[in-house]
């Protein structure tokens, strides 16, 4: 449905500012800066599986996962669809083509019922243009982005699928890790189907991994969950698959 709130209220800015805050982009500006930032919000709602924009499509402004995910994908000339990431709540996304103006580098489309904050490339222009401390953090996020970008490129090349699989669930767990009485349980929930899209390959093959790691003690699954058990002993079956 893609409905939108146009004007914020200050429930929504409060909203805005804490997720702003907790974003790597936005979590050291000045809080005069992050209220100017979160008064520009506003709330986009979606469906399960709807488009929020496709790759190629013009830049509108920068969102923010209040609710839901948003998985990020794109297409290969085979017509093979690859997901670069599904973002959880507290993600930000959307910042390159907000900043050059180009078209969308990939697809966006929710993953169950979605809640999305909103804010228009002027109006955060307007806010960029005037404020030095804005600028250095944008410069930040770009110098990591090109990092991730680089490591995935890394990844394809140099890593078999253990390997890929093992240094994604380290990832996860880094990111949506919290602590279970098994050792680390990944709260964001992926289907099997979406970690294979994140690794180009099958469900099927990601079972098969899944299974093989089980089988080692080095993850199990629970109620939809994957729980790390030997952090550790992925992290050495990581460096031997960069060994190899």
């Amino acid at each position: 449905m893609n409905s939108v709130t146009d004007t914020a209220t200050p429930q929504l800015a409060k909203i805005a500012s804490r997720i702003l805050a907790g974003s790597f982009l936005f979590e050291d500006l000045d809080p005069e800066l992050l209220a100017q930032l979160s008064n520009q919000a506003s709330v986009r709602r979606m469906d399960d599986g709807e488009l929020l924009f496709e790759k190629g499509a013009p830049a509108d402004g920068l969102y923010a996962v209040e609710a839901g995910k948003i998985r990020i994908s794109t297409v290969s000339d085979s017509g093979k669809e690859i997901v670069l990431n599904v973002l959880a709540p507290g993600a930000v996304f959307g910042e390159i083509a907000l900043l050059d103006g180009e078209p969308r580098t990939a697809t966006a489309r929710a993953v169950g019922p979605t809640r999305l904050l909103f804010i228009s490339r002027d109006d955060f222009f307007e806010i960029f243009d005037r404020e030095a401390p804005l600028r250095r953090h944008i410069t930040a996020l770009l110098c990591r982005r090109l990092r991730w970008v680089s490591d995935l490129l890394e990844d394809a090349n140099f890593l078999d699928l253990t390997g890929r699989l093992v240094k994604r669930l380290l990832w996860l767990a880094e990111r949506h890790g919290g602590p279970d009485p098994e050792g680390i349980r990944i709260a964001l929930p992926l289907s099997q189907q979406e970690l294979g899209l994140m690794l180009g390959v099958t469900r099927e093959a990601v079972n098969k991994k899944l299974r093989d790691l089980e089988k080692r003690d080095l993850i199990t699954r629970r109620d939809g969950r994957l729980v790390i058990r030997d952090k550790d002993g992925l992290k050495n079956l990581l460096a031997d698959a960069i060994k190899s």
